[in-house]
């Protein structure tokens, strides 16, 4: 059975794993899905943001300026967008608007706005399966991701980046799943690639080398075999059951 992987799937999978069986494979969740998923004012913020990040570099480079993003976030944004979009007030929401606008404007002051762009995803706001890259990854199995940003290097190589509007991670598998897509997909030689935390401004950055790849490969691969293998999907109690859409369904409920 074809298996495909991307970071968000890995992470739901170590998080938890009866949270991967309800999120890809329990076949009666799989029917009331939608109506289960809700949004989240933090989730939906990030979106926001993302989704203008996108716009501004499809902006002709001489009219890429602060007050060019703050109208496209509230282009975007369209508020206020209420409940519907797991805001719970009007106030909460208009916080959350802040704190994008304080992120894109420590963007715009501290990073390169006039980079040699490469590739940017085709279709915000709100479609991003559109831009969801796959690509064959082993015996039965697909890596796939999607990609914030792809620029050219002077020398003509690569340089990915991706945006976080959340916590700071501790492990670069996510980067180096983006390094073998883009990789493989533009037939280039990926050179750096970075995240770049929009709260607090730390971009970390990673030149791959084979043993970087090699590491990262031969853990999707064993990942990928937990998962072919797991029998019992045994939920994993944390602070994440907060923000889980399936808590109603979990035998660790209590």
């Amino acid at each position: 059975m074809l298996l495909t992987l991307s970071p968000s799937k890995i992470g739901t999978f170590l998080n938890c794993k009866k949270q991967y069986y309800f999120e890809y494979l329990d076949p009666e969740i799989a029917k009331i899905k939608k109506q289960l998923k809700k949004k989240r004012a933090e989730m939906e913020m990030g979106s926001f943001v993302h989704d203008s990040l996108t716009l501004f570099f499809k902006t002709p480079p001489e009219q890429r300026n602060w007050v060019k993003m703050t109208e496209i976030l509230k282009q975007v944004w369209q508020g206020p967008r209420g409940e519907s979009y797991g805001f719970e007030t009007l106030e909460q929401e208009r916080k959350f608007y802040a704190q994008a606008l304080e992120m894109l404007k420590w963007f715009v002051k501290n990073e390169n706005i006039n980079p040699d762009i490469f590739a940017l995803p085709v279709s915000p706001p709100g479609k991003s399966f559109d831009d969801y890259l796959v690509i064959p990854f082993g015996e039965d199995l697909e890596l796939g991701g999607k990609i914030d940003r792809v620029d050219k290097l002077t020398n003509g190589n690569l340089e990915i980046i991706d945006y976080k509007t959340g916590k700071e991670k501790d492990d670069n598998l996510q980067l180096l799943i983006y390094v073998f897509l883009a990789e493989k997909i533009f037939e280039k030689r990926v050179e750096k690639v970075r995240y770049i935390y929009l709260k607090s401004g730390n971009s970390p950055a990673v030149a791959p080398q084979i043993t970087d790849k090699q590491n990262a490969k031969e853990k999707i691969l064993d990942i990928a075999n937990q998962i072919q293998n797991e029998k019992e999907w045994a939920p994993h109690v944390s602070k994440l059951c907060d923000y889980c859409d399936y808590i109603a369904f979990c035998p660790a409920k209590k």
